[in-house]
C-alpha cells in the first residue's frame, strides 16, 4: 500500500506531498528500528548486569587473591633484598677480617724479622763487648804488671830443699805459725 501511495503523480503538489510522506515513513521506519535496537540494548544491558552481579563476588575474591599475591610477592621481595643486604654485609665483614688478618700476619712477620735482626745484632754486640772486655782485661793485666811487677818464680831445686829443722823453726809452741800472727 505504501508503494502505491508513494507512486508517482502527475500534479506537482501531489508529488510533493508524496515525497513528504515518503520521508515520513522512512523516518518512522528508522525510528522503529532505533527503538528496537534500544530495547535489544536494554535487554543486553540487563543480562550484563545480571552477569556482573553474578561474577562480582568471584571478581572481588579474585581481586582479593591478587592483592594477597602482591602482598606475598612484596614480602618475598623484601626478604630477598634483606638476604642480599645481609650477604653483602657479611662479605664486606669477611673481606675486612681478611684484610685485618693479612695486616696482622704482615706485622707479625715484620716483628719476627725485626726480632731475629735484633738477636743477631745483639749477639754481634755481645761478641764485640766480650772481645773489648778481653782486650781491656789484657790492658789491665799489662798495666798491673807495669805497676806491680810479678817476680819470676825461682826454679825449685830438690837438692836444695829445706830440711825438717828449717820447717820447725816457723812453728810456735801453741800450734800457730808466725805468719798467722
Amino acid at each position: 500500500m505504501r508503494e502505491t501511495m508513494l507512486g508517482y503523480s502527475s500534479s506537482p503538489a501531489m508529488s510533493a506531498m508524496l515525497a513528504v510522506l515518503k520521508l515520513y515513513y522512512v523516518r518512522q521506519d528508522t525510528y522503529i528500528e532505533a527503538m528496537l535496537a534500544l530495547q535489544q540494548a536494554q535487554v543486553g544491558q540487563r543480562k550484563l548486569r545480571k552477569r556482573v552481579r553474578k561474577h562480582r563476588k568471584a571478581f572481588s575474591e579474585a581481586q582479593a587473591e591478587i592483592q594477597n599475591y602482591h602482598t606475598a610477592l612484596q614480602a618475598r621481595r623484601n626478604q630477598v633484598e634483606n638476604a642480599i643486604r645481609e650477604r653483602n654485609e657479611a662479605q664486606a665483614r669477611m673481606m675486612q677480617m681478611t684484610r685485618e688478618r693479612d695486616e696482622a700476619m704482615r706485622l707479625a712477620e715484620n716483628s719476627e724479622a725485626a726480632r731475629v735482626r735484633a738477636l743477631f745484632h745483639a749477639e754481634i754486640r755481645e761478641e764485640e763487648r766480650i772481645n773489648r772486655i778481653a782486650e781491656l782485661q789484657l790492658d789491665v793485666h799489662r798495666l798491673n804488671n807495669i805497676i806491680n811487677p810479678i817476680p819470676q818464680p825461682v826454679p825449685f831445686n830438690h837438692e836444695e830443699a829445706p830440711s825438717e829443722e828449717d820447717q820447725d823453726d816457723g812453728i810456735i809452741s801453741n800450734g800457730e805459725s808466725e805468719e798467722d800472727m
